[in-house]
């Protein structure tokens, strides 16, 4: 018992010998924080013999993001005495007259959120509405954003939603509105297109649009040759979900099936029961036996059976 209460009088000697060391509180004229608070270690030129408890001891709030605030150094003295009492009982504060307080942010500009919305939706001279587009403050931190479409297609105005996320967590968002009085050419097809039917050029023409048609696609060369995913009615515009590459293997096709056996390779001719894509197994008969296996697609016409 004696030995306890000496370890707890040692350990308060100690704690005192430390307070003690910083016989003077210097005072930063200059204050950056990052969070929402101040803590004593973050005014504190040289913050060494001050036990951790008090260094994290909560101040006074910060300033909004991006803004600065200033204190006399009166004020600083009143907060310091009336939370931490003890610590100023015998130190003396060298602190100037005046201390700025700034807290750190990130900016969005409104250049920087013009430009991502036109990457976004892939139109280089869209122009906003209005050109009282405020910068966004945002906590410092890593920055992710998302950019949503509201409006319909065939809006003549075009309103995004962009998120703003800081280290994945969710910030804040705003709507943007731009102008969609732009034209573009796009392509349509002409005829009736059934699901699963190779496009050809015959099939499809340039329409141009003044208004926003997500998706669409404005290269005729991403449309021959494709396979529609769907019916197409004349005159309907071909996006990008519309269309897909044709598979290297074509269901009730013959194909050239190879077995690999060590060094021997066994090729011979099967019936694809399924379209196949590169890479992907598939059902095979045999057109004589009937038997089916599977088989991996791994050219045009050509699969790699396992047994």
């Amino acid at each position: 018992m004696r030995r306890s209460y000496l370890s707890l009088l040692v350990l308060f000697f100690l704690l005192c010998q430390s307070i003690s060391f910083a016989s003077v509180l210097k005072i930063k004229s200059s204050v950056s924080v990052s969070g929402d608070r101040i803590y004593l270690k973050d005014i504190l030129e040289d913050p060494s013999g001050i036990p951790d408890g008090f260094l994290q001891v909560e101040l006074f709030p910060a300033p909004p993001l991006g803004k600065s605030i200033v204190y006399s150094s009166q004020y600083i003295r009143q907060i310091l005495t009336m939370k931490l009492p003890a610590l100023l009982k015998d130190t003396d504060l060298s602190s100037p007259d005046k201390i700025i307080f700034t807290r750190t942010a990130q900016i969005v500009s409104r250049e920087e959120l013009v430009s991502l919305v036109r990457e976004k939706m892939g139109i280089p001279n869209l122009e906003p509405l209005s050109q009282d587009i405020p910068s966004v403050i945002l906590p410092e931190g890593t920055l992710r954003i998302d950019i949503k479409q509201l409006s319909s297609t065939n809006s003549k105005v075009l309103v995004v939603k962009v998120s703003f996320y800081v280290d994945d967590k969710y910030i804040k968002a705003v709507n943007l509105s731009f102008k969609t009085d732009i034209k573009k050419v796009v392509y349509a097809v002409k005829v009736y297109v059934p699901k699963g039917t190779v496009i050809t050029e015959e099939m499809i023409a340039e329409k141009t649009v003044d208004s926003i048609v997500p998706s669409a696609i404005e290269k005729k060369e991403d449309i021959i040759g494709k396979v529609a995913t769907r019916i197409l009615y004349p005159g309907q515009i071909i996006t990008s979900n519309a269309v897909v590459e044709p598979p290297l293997v074509n269901k009730n096709e013959e194909v050239e099936a190879i077995r690999r056996i060590g060094n021997l390779t066994i090729s011979t001719k099967l019936i694809a029961l399924q379209d196949g894509y590169f890479g992907q197994t598939i059902r095979l008969r045999n057109p004589s036996s009937f038997k089916e296996v599977l088989g991996t697609v791994i050219g045009r016409g050509k699969v790699e059976v396992f047994r």
